[in-house]
């Protein structure tokens, strides 16, 4: 039996029901979840004083006098009132008596008369499941509370998948299957033990997730055709037709298919009409369906079927945006032939909907037909952010030397540096690219854009305040927007993130409100999470796993894994942390590109806080492979992360002299966001920062920034006072993680001046803000455990834990080897310790 999760709210609705009423009746769907609540109230209901008494309505016992109630009834029913027998004999029963039905609309007429007749006179109390619309006797007349029962919500679907395979689901296969489930436990769970004997759904390194395409093996398979029933010829057509194109308008679906299938077809809930902005489109009753009908659907039939949709398509004109992308798309599944402008149009379109798969497909296509020409700056924008950038520079290579006029070749050659930079990581092939194309007598729409293109890439390795200023050039109109977005990263990396806000507000306003712009919803994301706006940075983020799961795919779209792993880092969440970061980073270590560095950065740094050395220690070193010099201001990111490693192994003063050293990368780029992070890092681990923060505040006016100079502050001047109001100023961030290291440093000085009642309140505090932290290791929160200790005594303990010997710890502090077996002895004196074993369990760690 599967976990039951969700529900609460149902759950105690029908309790209450059935303690101070007559009864529920629990009404919805086959399959999303009547008989497993029940299950759970039949659970309850048996530690009670009432007596339950359980059946099942079947078709097969629905034609037959008390079909379904037969095994609580007497032997021998022969007697001239039947009715009356049934009562007498369930009446014998001394205690309160509870009658669960499940498929109540199957009832046979004794039966319901029976269940009335106990119900109405007070003998009995009901629980029943039925489907909608059907034997509405028990609740229309008030005998029973109906309660409706829909299908999960995400969440819901989300937390059923958790608690049923024990480990968590990437957020990807999560979607995919609340997708193709619609919500509907029934399905989920024939989903869920469908691909696990298939093997496409299966757990890595702990985290479930979905390979493939789904399969209709065993049960999954009859579920859905049982629940399709047996269908005509005409009905299984229009099927087979929509289940090729949904949604699809109902006027293209009414070309090919008679009105009357159609209505039988709604009225059955096979298929569902509805309006769409200024259209009315049709979907099939539920996914799993089209996957069925398409999975089962003959080939030559299936051709067939795409071509009448082509057809009947192109002969309304095509007049909507998308259309040429079906027509395309029809066509070539229908193996009819296909003009090489349709396909590059086509693909064009697919593209900017960042339908990567499509877009890839219909440009192979292109290529195949003759068509490299025509389709080949979109062919190779597909390939850079299908991480084949060297295969997008052999494609774009092989286009530029075909007869181009001077603009197309500007063009292509501005895709093609983009590809250079962003991908294969050469910045001065990528310049020498644009400077040879942008000749003179070039239109000026084509040299605006190849200034464009340059600004670009230069605010990946140019000092951000230059480059800042070279974004306010005048260019086309129509090009302002490109600027206005460079714009926008460089007020990010600048730490000015109330600015990137007004930025992007004002280029968003430029541009088609039908097509949002991902990169704008990423650095809003960043740019709220860095500042302290921990809540609204999680919510934008989350926004975009409502969205079809397909666009996850979209390269970008991983940095959001990124700031959801930093919010859940700072709320102490390591677990969720950590598995944020792995959905997030690349699997491959072939050819990274710009956003993997970022990406395995923040697994490193997830790894590090929840005491994973070996995988912080892993993932760093391939975001330093990825590191690329074209791509300077991405990889201050790394460094940043390089002293959260460093200081996971318990080498506190490497780790502080790393996160110096990147506080000056930084500065010396004018990426003073990262450079806050970097010295309040330095700070945590004992280096005195506070001019250099409390400096930065001065242009960086985010709440995030205040606090981390105020924190810095407070440990320079050890004031316990202030560690405790710069404790409250980040949990009112929802930082709880530094607010804890706040408390955790006062609690050590308030002992240390011996003001014990002081320690105790603000360890107290501690403890409340760490109750919901989840696998959390730094060395602010294991000093805690030392607080008896000097400094250098605590540096000691955390190496002893971290594997080196007396002599590498010697040399590590530039001391002699006897002065750490004296600090030694001296820690384990103190805390009551005899090795180095109890020495990691008195310290958490594993």
């Amino acid at each position: 039996m599967w976990p039951f999760v969700g529900r609460v709210r149902e759950l105690e609705d029908v309790m209450s029901a059935l303690t101070s009423g007559n009864g529920a009746a629990l009404v919805g769907p086959a399959g999303v979840g009547k008989t497993r609540l029940t299950d759970e109230v039949v659970a309850r209901l048996e530690q009670t004083r009432l007596a339950v008494q359980r059946c099942y309505a079947t078709v097969a016992t629905s034609a037959i006098p008390f079909g379904a109630m037969a095994a609580m009834l007497p032997a021998d029913m022969r007697t001239a009132n039947p009715l009356g027998r049934a009562v007498e004999h369930l009446l014998a029963e001394q205690q309160p008596l509870v009658i669960v039905v499940d498929d109540a609309h199957l009832l046979d007429d004794a039966s319901i008369a029976l269940l009335h007749h106990l119900i109405r006179h007070g003998h009995a109390r009901g629980l029943v499941t039925s489907r909608p619309g059907e034997r509405t006797e028990l609740w229309q007349e008030g005998l029973l509370r109906r309660y409706p029962l829909g299908d999960l919500s995400r969440a819901e679907s989300d937390l059923l998948l958790e608690h049923a395979l024990g480990e968590p689901i990437d957020t990807w296969s999560a979607a995919l299957l609340w997708s193709a489930s619609a919500g509907n436990p029934l399905y989920l769970k024939e989903l869920v033990v469908s691909g696990r004997e298939m093997g496409t759904l299966r757990s890595d390194d702990g985290i479930w997730s979905w390979h493939g395409a789904i399969e209709f093996g065993g049960r999954l398979g009859e579920l859905v055709q049982s629940n399709l029933g047996r269908l005509q010829p005409s009905h299984r057509h229009a099927l087979e037709l929509l289940a090729c194109s949904e949604p699809v308008e109902l006027d293209l679906l009414a070309s090919l298919v008679r009105e009357e299938v159609l209505d039988d077809l709604e009225t059955r809930g096979l298929i569902r009409v509805a309006p769409s902005e200024r259209r009315t489109v049709v979907r099939l009753g539920h996914p799993l369906y089209g996957s069925l009908l398409r999975a089962t659907c003959p080939t030559l039939r299936a051709r067939t079927h795409h071509r009448a949709l082509a057809t009947a398509l192109e002969a309304t004109g095509a007049r909507r945006r998308e259309d040429l992308m079906r027509i395309a798309t029809w066509r070539l599944d229908g193996g009819s032939p296909t003009p090489v402008n349709l396909l590059a149009a086509a693909a064009e379109q697919a593209w900017a909907a960042q339908d990567v798969t499509l877009a890839e497909r219909l440009c192979r296509a292109a290529v195949e037909a003759g068509g490299l020409s025509q389709v080949g700056h979109v062919f190779g924008q597909v390939l850079m952010h299908g991480h084949a950038p060297s295969q997008a520079e052999t494609t774009l290579a092989d286009v530029m030397t075909g007869p181009l006029s001077p603009e197309d070749l500007g063009r292509l050659a501005a895709t093609r540096s983009m590809n250079l930079h962003f991908g294969l990581g050469d910045a001065d092939a990528a310049t020498a690219l644009l400077d040879a194309v942008d000749v003179p007598g070039l239109s000026a729409d084509v040299h605006d854009w190849l200034q464009v293109v340059r600004v670009i890439l230069e605010a990946q390795h140019g000092h951000v305040a230059t480059v800042l200023e070279r974004t306010y050039h005048p260019v086309a109109p129509h090009l302002s927007v490109h600027m206005r977005r460079t714009r926008a990263l460089c007020l990010l990396h600048a730490g000015r993130y109330r600015e990137v806000a007004q930025e992007i507000t004002a280029y968003e306003a430029l541009e088609d409100p039908a097509e949002p712009d991902d990169g704008a919803l990423r650095m809003r994301c960043f740019a709220l999470a860095f500042a302290g706006h921990l809540a609204e940075a999680e919510a934008l983020a989350l926004t975009m796993y409502d969205r079809p799961f397909d666009d996850l795919a979209f390269t970008g779209a991983t940095s959001l894994y990124s700031v959801l792993s930093f919010c859940a880092r700072m709320r102490g969440n390591g677990s969720q942390a950590l598995r944020l970061a792995r959905e997030g980073s690349p699997k491959s270590a072939e050819r990274p590109l710009i956003f993997d560095a970022i990406a395995l950065a923040n697994l490193a740094c997830a790894a590090a806080i929840c005491g994973d050395t070996a995988l912080a220690q892993h993932a760093l070193a391939r975001a330093e492979k990825a590191r690329r010099p074209a791509w300077r201001l991405t990889g201050i990111t790394v460094s940043v992360t390089r002293s959260w490693v460093l200081a996971s192994t318990g080498d506190v003063h490497t780790a502080a002299n790393a996160a110096m050293a990147a506080a000056d990368e930084c500065a010396e780029l004018g990426a003073h966001g990262s450079e806050a992070m970097a010295l309040h890092d330095a700070a945590r681990y004992g280096v005195d920062t506070s001019l250099r923060l409390t400096a930065l505040t001065a242009t960086m006016d985010d709440p995030m920034t205040k606090a981390y100079a105020a924190h810095a502050t407070a440990l320079a001047h050890a004031a316990p006072t202030a560690l405790e109001t710069t404790a409250t100023d980040f949990q009112r961030l929802g930082a709880t993680l530094y607010a804890a290291e706040a408390l955790a440093a006062a609690t050590r000085l308030h002992r240390t001046r011996g003001n014990a009642r002081a320690a105790s309140q603000a360890s107290a505090r501690q403890a409340l803000l760490m109750r919901d932290f989840d696998g959390v290791h730094t060395p602010a929160l294991r000093a805690g455990d030392l607080a008896h200790l000097t400094r250098r005594q605590s540096e000691v303990a955390h190496l002893a834990t971290s594997g080196l010997t007396n002599q590498q710890i010697a040399e590590r502090l530039h001391t002699s080897k006897r002065t750490v077996d004296n600090h030694l002895h001296a820690i384990y004196g103190t805390l009551g310790v005899t090795g180095r074993a109890e020495l990691r369990t008195v310290l958490g760690l594993p």
